[in-house]
């Protein structure tokens, strides 16, 4: 008896904390501007537009190199149909990516998805979480190894909320406004435009240096897996996938040539849907890029938005 009151008492010593900050955070998101104009928090615009913009349309999924990379509106102009850009964040993983395009696929729709060369099938449960704080729906498609994994990641999710909280507050940061006007911020929700393109960096400075480092596992097997699942998924829709391959650095590409070359053996060999282009093909000079190996600027866009038409057409789109 004594012993279930003392693993009641370390149980109530765990949890009630942890059920405090829960409700901490969910009135700093309801209360708070700046947290709703948080970058995941476009996770939300974009499932709107994926609701709402009517079939046919193409659909652009990546990590964050297509939400940089792409001008929608020439997109949409030059191959005369509506453009959504779901691109957002590669540590959101492929198979939640795919759970996501699952959810909001119609008949008639047209998907071209890319994953950086350091995209993971499982993604990063810290920014899963963060959306399923902004976008509840999204919480089924976070998976988990185990209840222990689950349960440590839903504990390190609210304590980073605290820590978050805390030194904001701390750093006098809670009420500073971001918009897109300014020339300094980049990463928050209203950096987007009405097709989902990230446009906030188009009228900042640049920054001086990009490590052209590729810090990744060159195994893709369960990412393609991911992809093949969709599709097979989607071709049951009457929706149409198509892949390519991501906008990068050429300094990247020459440093790492082996390991993109075996990346895409792999996509070649075991993708089960059409590859547009070649990683060539998607390689830019270092000069048009903005932060990182694969955000491109506002020169980059509008050629990688060219070389996108180009592949589509010749694809038939």
């Amino acid at each position: 008896m004594k012993l279930i009151r003392f693993f009641t008492k370390i149980l109530l010593i765990a949890i009630v904390p942890l059920l405090a900050i829960d409700g901490l955070r969910k009135a700093d998101l309801a209360l708070d501007p700046r947290s709703g104009n948080a970058y995941l928090a476009t996770f939300i615009d974009k499932m709107h537009l994926l609701d709402s913009v009517p079939s046919p349309r193409l659909i652009l999924m990546s990590g964050s190199s297509m939400a940089f990379g792409v001008d929608s509106d020439l997109l949409s102009k030059e191959l005369e149909i509506p453009v959504v850009n779901a691109a957002l964040h590669f540590n959101l993983g492929s198979k939640f990516m795919m759970e996501q395009l699952k959810s909001t696929v119609k008949k008639g729709d047209i998907v071209l998805i890319t994953l950086e060369y350091i995209t993971t099938s499982q993604g990063q449960h810290e920014e899963q979480l963060i959306v399923s704080d902004f976008y509840p729906s999204a919480k089924k498609w976070v998976h988990f190894n185990s209840i222990s994994n689950e349960i440590g990641a839903y504990t390190t999710h609210r304590l980073s909320d605290c820590r978050l909280l805390i030194g904001e507050f701390w750093a006098g940061t809670r009420s500073k406004p971001i918009s897109i006007e300014d020339t300094t911020s980049v990463f928050f929700r209203k950096c987007f435009d009405k097709n989902g393109d990230l446009i906030g960096h188009l009228n900042n400075a640049q920054p001086t240096f990009i490590n052209p480092e590729l810090s990744t596992a060159t195994d893709f097997s369960e990412q393609i897996k991911d992809l093949n699942d969709f599709a097979t998924f989607a071709k049951q829709k009457g929706v149409t996938v198509l892949f390519t391959f991501p906008s990068y650095i050429e300094a990247g590409y020459e440093k790492n040539m082996a390991v993109v070359k075996k990346i895409e053996n792999q996509y070649r060999t075991q993708l089960k849907f059409p590859i547009l282009g070649s990683p060539e093909n998607s390689v830019l000079d270092d000069s048009f890029f903005f932060d990182n190996v694969y955000h491109l600027n506002s020169q980059g866009r509008k050629i990688f938005t060219s070389r996108l038409i180009q592949l589509l057409e010749q694809e038939g789109v």
